[in-house]
């Protein structure tokens, strides 16, 4: 009975999703041609999968005006890749490479989609000067269409993102699950839902990062939030504390730090966050706890608080815009310019694939050779197992497909009548799964049928199939030779992302000693980390092998607990409690560290200079992060 409640709720939502974008197409479709004439459509599709991707999630208005700018400026730039061929290698390599790299991320692989397509369409159809001002003043009246409309459907469902609403029930759950800990419920149980909140912000980290956008107030709330969170799971996932090994401490000692994580809640003035901040640093002072984990997820989780009530409330909604320090931009472009990153890989290959099939489509100049490049765009997916399915999909649906437009064409005459059909078959485009042969079938009908009103439906045919099979014989070489993306070789990039991260982290904890560092720097590493183990440990449970699986995870678990005992130490310098032969001592250690993650023994040098080390959170922290270390050898 659930079951077929939940798969009515998902045809209900799938209907109105078609219906919405399919009436949307067709208003546009039907008043483009009314004002600018029917060569002037391409515009539309990039449009509807622009609004199909926003139109039920939360987003800014700032979004909005984003998309003003960016469509009409890909309308020139496509424009400028058909003037000649330089320009369109040029274009190609380039307006392609740099939307995937600055749009796209491994949470939302097809960031890029809609924005590459409306460059891509835009360019397929070579114009005049005159005729491409008027193809310039489509696309800006589709935009316009296209924001007003995501406007109102945001008003309409609000879902408009309130970001102090989700900080403030954060903290309530948080609070909520360490009272539940006190109790004594199940530390395993309790730590999926610890991870859950984590990850939650994890996400907003990484969303909120803007390439030419400084983070404001709201954005550093989220790196504060998930290293709230990231401190609790320190605590959770560790075997000895879960067995019992280590909890020589009161439980009821959680219901105090949740009732401190309801003043923080509460505060909502200067005034009392000044309060609760004074607060915290009396507790911090006056409780003693043995050594252990439970003493330094205490001390990190209240250092945490008084980080958040240090900072003035914002309550406003719309926060302040800042464009960042070229610098920045610079570094966090380059950043991405790494060969095991997604991002890197499939904007290589995306470019590639357009390259060569763009040039083929000005060169060749056979009719409708565009579908070249049309077909090869939609075949090149980021997963390379998703192209692979759709290199099968497509042609069987093309060829479908024009055996209903063959039967159609001899029952549908009138032009009328043809748009008609065509309507009906966007709509049942927009009905399917995207990739899947059936959706494929309606998405040939519509383009024979149009075609048909200007060439014979036979040619049309044939050329439909003929330059689909070409695309597939394309992007099947260029996956195969450029940088390949299969899942096992992801697998093998995201190790080295992640070994290369930790390597990253001991950077960062050397410079905190000496210097002050941004807290957003660790709080992206720490986004990115998870980011990249949870894609690796997916990939992991779905081995068949259970020695390979349980191998492979148990040396994903370990990096993950390196990861946890380093972000321990780089609060525990942050926090200004180490003295002076400490300091000198951890960023000895990391230098080495920095330079080589790899220590097999404790007889290298970090090992022998931990007994030095005066502080017991420090010696603690760095004794399982070792001990961990050589699990890995």
């Amino acid at each position: 009975m659930v079951d077929i409640r939940h798969a009515g709720q998902q045809a209900k939502e799938r209907l109105s999703d078609a219906l919405s974008s399919g009436a949307l197409y067709t208003l546009l479709f039907a008043s483009i041609i009314a004002l600018f004439g029917s060569t002037y459509t391409m515009i539309i599709s990039p449009i509807i999968v622009i609004f199909r991707t926003k139109r039920n999630v939360a987003f800014s208005t700032s979004l909005l005006g984003r998309i003003l700018i960016t469509l009409p400026f890909l309308n020139i730039l496509s424009y400028l890749a058909t003037l000649n061929i330089l320009c369109c290698i040029a274009l190609n390599i380039i307006v392609p490479f740099l939307l995937v790299v600055i749009q796209s991320n491994q949470f939302d692989q097809k960031a890029y989609f809609g924005y590459v397509m409306a460059f891509v369409f835009l360019e397929l159809i070579p114009h005049s000067p005159d005729e491409f001002l008027i193809q310039l003043a489509s696309t800006v009246y589709a935009t316009v269409v296209l924001v007003v409309v995501l406007y109102f459907t945001r008003w309409y469902k609000g879902r408009s993102r309130d970001p102090e609403r989700e900080l403030d029930e954060s903290l309530g759950h948080l609070a909520e699950l360490l009272d539940r800990l006190a109790d004594g419920e199940s530390p395993a149980l309790l730590s999926q839902e610890f991870l859950k909140l984590e990850k939650t912000f994890d996400r907003l980290c990484f969303s909120s990062r803007k390439l030419f956008q400084e983070p404001n107030r709201t954005t550093l709330k989220y790196y504060l939030y998930a290293t709230l969170f990231q401190r609790a799971i320190y605590l959770l996932s560790d075997p000895a504390w879960r067995s019992g090994r280590e909890h020589d401490v009161d439980l009821s000692v959680f219901h105090h730090v949740a009732a401190m994580v309801r003043q923080v809640r509460a505060a909502s003035t200067p005034a009392e966050c000044a309060a609760v901040h004074r607060m915290l640093k009396m507790i911090l002072s006056m409780v003693d706890l043995p050594e252990g984990r439970t003493r330094i997820f205490f001390h990190s989780v209240l250092h945490t608080l008084m980080l958040i009530t240090s900072q003035a409330p914002e309550r406003r909604r719309h926060l302040p815009w800042r464009v960042a320090p070229l610098r920045d931009i610079a570094a966090n472009f380059i950043h991405h310019l790494d060969s095991d990153s997604f991002e890197f890989r499939f904007a290589t290959r995306l470019s590639v694939v357009l390259v060569i099939t763009c040039s083929m489509s000005m060169l060749w100049g056979a009719n409708h050779v565009y579908w070249v490049p049309l077909n090869a765009f939609l075949l090149l997916m980021p997963s390379y197992e998703e192209s692979t399915h759709r290199m099968r999909t497509r042609p069987l649906g093309t060829a479908i497909g024009c055996i209903v437009v063959f039967a159609a064409s001899h029952i549908i005459h009138d032009p009328l009548a043809v748009y008609c059909f065509c309507m009906v078959m966007i709509l049942l485009v927009y009905a399917c799964t995207p990739g899947s042969w059936v959706q494929a079938i309606f998405a040939t009908s519509f383009a024979l049928m149009m075609t048909s009103l200007t060439i014979d439906e036979t040619t049309a045919m044939a050329l439909r199939l003929f330059y689909v099979l070409m695309a597939v014989g394309i992007v099947l070489v260029i996956n195969y030779l450029v940088l390949p993306s299969k899942r096992e070789k992801i697998f093998e990039c995201n190790k080295r992302q992640l070994n290369g991260i930790i390597k990253a982290y001991w950077g960062f904890v050397e410079r905190s000693v000496t210097e002050h560092v941004e807290l957003r720097i660790s709080g992206e590493m720490l986004s990115a980390y998870h980011l990249v183990y949870d894609e690796a440990i997916a990939y992991v449970r779905a081995i068949d092998d259970e020695e390979v699986r349980d191998y492979e995870e148990s040396r994903l678990v370990t990096r993950w607990h390196m990861f946890s005992e380093l972000e321990q130490i780089e609060y525990l310098v942050q926090a200004g409690e180490l003295d002076d032969e400490d300091l000198a001592l951890i960023r000895h250690i990391a230098l080495t560290l920095k330079d080589r993650t790899m220590p097999m023994s404790r007889s290298y040098l970090p090992g022998k200079l931990i007994p030095q080390i005066h502080s017991e959170d420090l010696r603690y922290a760095l004794e399982h992060y070792m001990a961990n270390r050589i699990k890995l050898k």
